[in-house]
C-alpha cells in the first residue's frame, strides 16, 4: 500500500502530483489497468457450450443450404470498413 502524508505548508495539487508519481513509479497502475481489461478463462462446461452451440449453428446453416431455403452467400461474413 503506497502511503503519502501532506507536508506542512503543501497544497493538494501537489500532494495529488506526489502520490499519482509514486503510484506509477511502483507499478501499480500497470496492473490494475491489465486487471481491467484481462477476460476471465472460461471454465470447462463454458468451453463445452460455446462447441455444442457451433456445431448446431453450423449443422442447421448446413440443412438449409442442402434443402435450397438458404444459399452459402447468405452466411458469409461481411466485412465492415473502418474510417
Amino acid at each position: 500500500m503506497i502511503e503519502v502524508k501532506r507536508k506542512q505548508g503543501e497544497s493538494f495539487d501537489g500532494l495529488f502530483r506526489r502520490f499519482k508519481r509514486r503510484i506509477s513509479q511502483s507499478g501499480v497502475d500497470l496492473e490494475v489497468r491489465k486487471r481491467k481489461v484481462r477476460e476471465p478463462v472460461p471454465n470447462r462446461n463454458a468451453k463445452r457450450k460455446t462447441k455444442v452451440r457451433g456445431i448446431r449453428v453450423a449443422s442447421k446453416i448446413e440443412w438449409m443450404i442442402k434443402s435450397g431455403k438458404a444459399t452459402e452467400e447468405d452466411f458469409r461474413q461481411r466485412r465492415k470498413r473502418r474510417r
